[in-house]
């Protein structure tokens, strides 16, 4: 390995390790946070992600909280996903400075749960949806079969595509994986007279859709070996998938290895200006696409290695849990009911463009082509390993800096095995 890579290595493990060893050291010495219904206080605080609860949704909240409880105060703060983590270990372990009730990422749940930081609510688990609730998060947030953190809604990235782009090329609607990756290099080849034009935009720093790439060609990314995690990107499949990201990142898009983390957000942007064909986004983005550009717009689920199959998209999604350092435990688990409320629950369908958590009050989005493809997606779709560590991998941008690496045309096999102990490494601190 040379010494640069080596270095840089060395300190994500650093990191990582400082980050998990702190957070177990700091939960532990909280002690959880277990109120009576007296000493619990009405006037709470609720952490939720940007961009995740519709605003309709939050005033409902807020404004049916209070007249449920004496005009008592329910202050709803937004965070960045960027640096949550971080922020989350801090807070989580502090009576002080937690919040009371929290939205996690499905992918980031596990690390709160395995050291002590949220309370139990396996009781309110048939209440607030049984059966109904999204299998793939009730794992996610769960320990041992005890629910800490409920599924609070999901969604999966699908393909949208401009129709008349792929008519004027001679191109058909991709059915396979690889049928889409031919179908971005032909589109931009097609298209070489416009400036930085994408066949497909899924840059590298898009975590969400690169994921499912690696997921439809096999591998999980890491995997237990009895008490061990073991990084499988340098599988026969991990290398599969990760080569077919490089063909697309090399040759079908322009500003694969540059674009930024706020442009990958964005990826109607470049679509809009007529510098895309496709682009791999949540179905919410239907919404952000030109009026006029709608009605030349259909959009797909990430297709299978085999034609009619489906591809395993990232399971992306939140769940919702209880601090257990807040001293407002009672309220807390009212509060938390009340989120799986129909009233509640159907904003993420009919504003948010979700599926969810209760399946149940899934309502289709109207208008909305994508709407129907993420059901597909959804129920094909793949969590990040539920390691305890995984958000450790997450909060140091591993499997992002994999990505541009690859982007930028580094050996393939190279760049695995060096991600595989990377990821080996920090999931078994």
């Amino acid at each position: 390995m040379e010494k640069g890579r080596a270095m840089r290595m060395n300190r994500r493990l650093a990191v990582g390790t400082l980050l998990v060893g702190a957070f177990a050291l700091s939960a532990c010495a909280s002690g959880g946070g277990q109120s009576s219904a007296e000493e619990s206080d009405p006037n709470l605080t609720v952490w939720f992600m940007r961009g995740d609860v519709p605003d309709a949704a939050q005033e409902w909240l807020a404004t049916e909280w209070a007249e449920r409880n004496d005009g008592a105060e329910l202050t709803i703060e937004i965070q960045d996903w960027d640096g949550i983590v971080t922020k989350l270990q801090t807070s989580l372990a502090s009576e002080s400075q937690t919040p009371d009730v929290v939205e996690f990422g499905n992918t980031q749940v596990r690390t709160f749960t395995s050291v002590g930081a949220l309370s139990d609510i396996s009781d309110l688990q048939e209440e607030i949806g049984g059966d109904a609730l999204i299998p793939s998060l009730v794992e996610a947030g769960s320990i041992d079969e005890t629910l800490y953190a409920a599924p609070f809604f999901a969604g999966s990235r699908v393909i949208f595509y401009r129709e008349s782009m792929l008519e004027e090329a001679g191109i058909e609607v991709p059915e396979t994986i690889d049928e889409l990756g031919d179908a971005a290099v032909a589109l931009k080849e097609a298209n070489s007279d416009v400036a930085n034009f994408e066949g497909i935009f899924t840059a590298a720093k898009d975590l969400g859709s690169n994921l499912g790439w690696l997921f439809t060609y096999g591998t999980p990314i890491a995997e237990q070996d009895g008490d061990q995690w073991v990084g499988t990107l340098s599988t026969p499949e991990g290398i599969e998938a990760l080569e077919a990201l490089q063909r697309i990142y090399t040759e079908g898009m322009s500003t694969a290895a540059t674009a930024t983390v706020d442009e990958t957000r964005t990826p109607y942007v470049p679509y809009n200006e007529g510098r895309a064909a496709m682009f791999s986004s949540l179905p919410n983005a239907w919404d952000e696409i030109s009026p006029e550009l709608q009605e030349d717009t259909g959009a797909f689920a990430l297709p299978g290695t085999d034609a009619g199959d489906i591809g395993h998209a990232l399971a992306g999604g939140s769940n919702i849990g209880i601090a257990a350092a807040s001293p407002n435990q009672e309220h807390s688990r009212e509060l938390l009911a009340m989120m799986f409320e129909p009233e509640f629950q159907e904003y993420f369908a009919t504003e948010g463009g979700w599926v969810p958590g209760n399946t149940e009050y899934s309502v289709p989005a109207e208008g909305n082509p994508a709407a129907e493809a993420q059901v597909a997606a959804v129920e094909n779709s793949m969590m990040t390993p539920l390691a305890p560590g995984w958000g450790v991998i997450e909060s140091n941008d591993v499997m992002r800096n994999l990505f541009t690496e690859v982007a930028q045309g580094g050996d393939v096999t190279a760049l695995a095995e060096e991600y595989d102990a990377i990821i080996t490494s920090l999931l078994n601190e």
